[in-house]
C-alpha cells in the first residue's frame, strides 16, 4: 500500500524537487514544526521558516532519530497573517496526514472504515468523466463501475492480500450487487498497484472496447478533474494512487458545500449514498479523529 503520495507517478518528481526529506528532517531535528493534536504529526504554518513554497501533500517518513512522522503543510490555504483562508482544504490535507500516520503504523482500522464511501465517490465520479467522452449502455457503465471499485479496494490492500475476495465484498456494500456479476469482471484481474494498471485493466476489458481510446494522458486528466483543490490537478492527480489522500478528498466532497458539485461530490448526494450512511460516514471519522485544532 502507497502511504506518501509523493511517492506517487505524480508525485515523485516534486519530492526530488523540493528535497522534502532532507528539509523536514532537519525541520524535525531543529524542533522547528508545529506539533497537532495527533501524536507524530506536524503541520507547517507562515510560523515556520521553510525554504521551500509548499508541500503539495502530506509526508510520512523516518526522522534522524528513526521516528516516524508525518508532517502537512497549511500555508497554501492561510494568508500572509498566518489565518486559515481555506479551512476545507486545511481539513483535507489534516485527515490526510492523520490517515498516513496510522497506516504506517499499522493500524489500518480508520482508512479501512472509510473504504466504502471512497470507492463509491471514485467510481461514481470517474465514471461520470468517462460518460462525458464516450456513450455507454447500463452493462458497460456497471462493469466500468465495478473495476474502479476494485481498483481503490487495491490501492488500500498490502500485497498476498486476496483482493477478489475483499472486492466482492466491497462491491456488495457499495452497490448490493450479486457476488456473479462482480466476480465475472474483477476475476483473474490480478492487483492493481497504479493508475496505469487499472487502465489496462479497462482496455482488456472486452465489454468496454469503447474506452480502449483513451490513452493515459487523457485518463490521468479525467481522475485529475473529479474534485478540485486550492492546489489544483497535481494533487488530485497524485490522490488516483494514493489512498489516504484519495479518502481524504472522499470525506471533503461528501462533506463540504464548495465540493458538493464536483463529479465526486455529486456521487455523495444523500438520494443514492443515502442520508443515514453519510452520516455515519462523518461521524466516524470524526469521531476518530480530532480535525477541528
Amino acid at each position: 500500500m502507497l502511504i506518501n503520495a509523493y511517492d506517487s507517478s505524480a508525485g515523485r518528481v516534486l519530492r526530488s524537487l523540493h528535497k522534502v526529506d532532507e528539509t523536514i528532517k532537519l525541520l524535525h531535528l531543529k524542533q522547528n514544526l508545529t506539533p497537532t493534536s495527533k501524536k507524530d504529526v506536524f503541520v507547517l504554518t507562515f510560523a515556520n521558516s521553510v525554504p521551500f513554497s509548499a508541500l503539495a501533500f502530506p509526508i510520512t517518513l523516518q526522522t534522524h532519530t528513526r521516528e516516524t512522522i508525518t508532517v502537512y503543510d497549511e500555508r497554501p490555504y492561510r494568508d500572509s497573517q498566518n489565518r486559515p483562508v481555506n479551512t476545507n482544504d486545511i481539513t483535507i490535507m489534516k485527515l490526510c496526514a492523520f490517515l498516513q500516520q496510522d497506516v504506517a503504523s499499522m493500524k489500518l482500522g480508520p482508512l479501512k472504515n472509510m473504504r466504502p464511501m471512497t470507492c463509491r465517490g471514485f467510481a461514481e465520479g470517474l465514471a461520470a468523466r468517462i460518460r462525458g467522452r464516450a456513450t455507454l449502455t447500463t452493462d458497460e457503465d456497471k462493469t466500468l463501475r465495478a473495476l474502479l471499485v476494485y481498483y481503490v479496494v487495491c490501492l488500500m490492500e498490502q500485497e498476498g492480500t486476496d483482493v477478489e475476495l475483499v472486492g466482492l465484498n466491497t462491491l456488495r456494500a457499495v452497490y448490493n450487487w450479486q457476488p456473479d456479476f462482480s466476480l465475472g469482471v474483477i476475476e483473474g484481474v490480478g492487483h492493481l498497484r497504479s493508475y496505469e494498471d487499472l487502465l489496462k485493466a479497462i482496455h482488456k476489458n472486452p465489454i468496454l472496447y469503447k474506452l480502449k481510446g483513451v490513452d493515459l494522458k487523457d485518463f490521468q486528466a479525467l481522475g485529475s478533474s473529479i474534485v478540485s483543490t486550492a492546489l489544483k490537478g497535481p494533487v488530485i492527480g497524485a490522490a488516483l494512487e494514493a489512498p489516504c489522500l484519495l479518502a481524504a478528498f472522499a470525506y471533503g466532497a461528501s462533506k463540504f458545500k464548495l465540493l458538493n458539485k464536483s463529479p465526486m461530490g455529486m456521487a455523495f448526494d444523500p438520494k443514492y449514498a443515502g442520508q443515514a450512511a453519510l452520516e455515519a460516514f462523518w461521524k466516524n471519522i470524526d469521531y476518530t479523529y480530532d480535525l477541528n485544532r
